[in-house]
């Protein structure tokens, strides 16, 4: 991940150039290229305090959790935004609104 300091750093540059990562805007695309960083991280055995972070992933999931899915639907926050604003691209864009809120970010994009 060199150029990408931390998660914050490569998910907005992930959201102003999504094709470059995913092909297209796509939530669940975003989900399983995060999960393969994750996956790498640990496949190859790095130290904890050597993974991209930047980002209270566990946090901002009880914090999604909390606020958008009063069912209590069994989905992380990328499933939920697709789920909630019916469609992959919408998804993408309902996530980032999550992910804006929960940081108090505001994206260069908007």
């Amino acid at each position: 991940m060199n150029g990408y300091p931390d998660l914050p750093t490569l998910l907005e540059t992930i959201r102003l150039r999504p094709a470059l990562y995913l092909s297209h805007k796509t939530i669940h695309g975003l989900s399983l290229f995060l999960s393969g960083i994750a996956f790498a991280e640990n496949f190859h055995g790095l130290p904890a305090e050597a993974f991209i972070g930047g980002l209270d992933f566990v946090g901002f999931e009880e914090w999604v959790e909390s606020r958008y899915n009063p069912r209590q639907l069994t989905l992380h926050s990328f499933s939920l935004a697709a789920y909630l604003a019916e469609g992959e691209e919408a998804g993408f864009d309902l996530w980032f609104k999550w992910y804006d809120e929960f940081t108090g970010h505001r994206s260069s994009a908007t």
